[in-house]
């Protein structure tokens, strides 16, 4: 371990001595391995990965792992730490395993466990040829989270909603009851980027797509994708609050049954759950305009291994511990969504109604994750930007689909 790791990680021992427990202190006689783990301080999901760290150092004294918790900067600091070349030994994908990490990570389609995932997130994370590069804590399958309390109050049947139309539709029931339809966070705007981009598939048929592939942005058809956005808060279908609210004020909203819909991971529901366990809960299959109704299909939490480390034996000896059934169970039990290995049991709750429906019944179609697959390597903060402008009306569709077309001409084709 080179000095610039060794003076990191003792900092960050130092500092998460007070909050991570398992976080390791000096070992000069073994090996420290830097885990940079994407999860906030506190969180359920660090504390799961914590426990299972535990029982690892137990069985491998000779090995210490640094737990460094998520911070708002979690993307960039990546990044800076890649372009430095001083990758930590692990670190969380947070989804982009295969479109931007994979010439950094070690490819795990050979490891003992690989034959154990089930395929939910083959389009999320393997290449053409069937490699990966990340072991998934979960399978994200995301849907629209929704209030069902509020929706029989209105009379809503989350079944007939197959065209946004539809879902205006059922807007307009709801709140004529005297409750917000659709709740997002402007200080907080990745809750409305949330919005455009997991709509966006069905916005796009498949010839569409490619030219989006192929760097080709069609303004007209990024306005037309955005407009249902502008028009549901010009038709007081947002909650008033939308520029102050945070995040924690959305999940407030739901669970007080004066909301219907959040368009966020499944995660939501967790939240929602802590300020009232009794909320009843479901997700629905995304609406489409051009094809079949969908459900999203992402990698959350994933963990790679630095191909660059110079402890990689002991990084992908972690990686196989936390691959064994019980400890994938305890990490998927955290995060809502089921696990991506079919010998573990799911348990998401309430919501395994809706996965039972609409992944097992109806077999809904799974997509991506749009601007991790479509958009370059960058626009997250344009979509974001450009969608809270829609909801503030600080901008029309097509402005916005212009800043689009300026960030994507600018950022496609350059180096992740």
């Amino acid at each position: 371990m080179n000095n610039g790791k060794k003076i990191l990680a003792a900092l960050c021992g130092c500092v998460l001595l007070a909050g991570v427990g398992a976080c390791s202190s000096s070992n000069s006689s073994g090996v420290e391995l830097e885990f940079m783990t994407g999860m906030s301080t506190g969180s359920r999901q660090l504390k799961a990965l914590t426990s299972v760290v535990e029982e690892f150092e137990k069985d491998n004294p000779d090995i210490k792992v640094t737990l460094v918790p998520g911070t708002n900067s979690y993307e960039s600091d990546i990044k800076v730490r890649l372009a430095g070349h001083n990758a930590p030994d692990l670190w969380n994908t947070h989804g982009w395993s295969r479109d931007r990490y994979a010439n950094f990570l070690e490819p795990l389609q050979d490891r003992d466990w690989a034959d154990r995932m089930n395929n939910t997130l083959d389009n999320a994370i393997k290449k053409d040829d069937g490699s990966f590069y990340a072991l998934p804590l979960d399978a994200a399958i995301t849907g629209i989270v929704y209030n069902q309390t509020v929706l029989d109050r209105a009379g809503v049947d989350v079944s007939d909603i197959a065209s946004w139309e539809d879902f205006s539709a059922a807007c307009d029931k709801v709140v004529a009851t005297g409750a917000t339809c659709v709740a997002a966070s402007g200080k907080e705007n990745w809750t409305s980027g949330d919005i455009v981009d997991y709509m966006a598939p069905g916005m796009y048929n498949d010839d569409q797509l490619q030219e989006l592939s192929d760097g080709t942005f069609d303004t007209d058809q990024w306005a037309k994708a955005v407009t249902p956005v502008y028009d549901w808060a010009r038709a007081g279908y947002m909650n008033v609050d939308y520029t102050s609210a945070t995040s924690d004020d959305v999940a407030k909203l739901i669970a007080s049954d004066q909301c219907a819909f959040g368009f966020q991971p499944n995660s939501l529901a967790q939240s929602v759950e802590v300020y009232n366990p009794d909320a009843k809960l479901g997700f629905m299959a995304y609406p489409s305009e051009t094809g079949d109704r969908y459900l999203i299909s992402a990698e959350d939490y994933a963990i790679g291994v630095s191909n660059a480390s110079e402890h990689k034996d002991e990084a992908l000896k972690l990686l196989d511990f936390m691959a064994e059934p019980d400890n994938m169970k305890k990490l998927s039990d955290t995060t809502s969504n089921p696990p991506a290995f079919d010998d573990v049991e799911m348990n998401i709750g309430q919501l395994s109604t809706s996965y039972d429906y609409w992944v097992t019944q109806e077999q809904t179609r799974t997509v991506p994750v749009f601007d991790r697959v479509y958009l370059p390597n960058g626009m997250w903060d344009t979509l974001t930007s450009t969608t809270d402008a829609l909801i503030t009306g600080q901008s029309a569709p097509a402005d916005a689909a212009q800043q689009m077309k300026t960030s994507f001409d600018s950022l496609y084709g350059q180096a992740s």
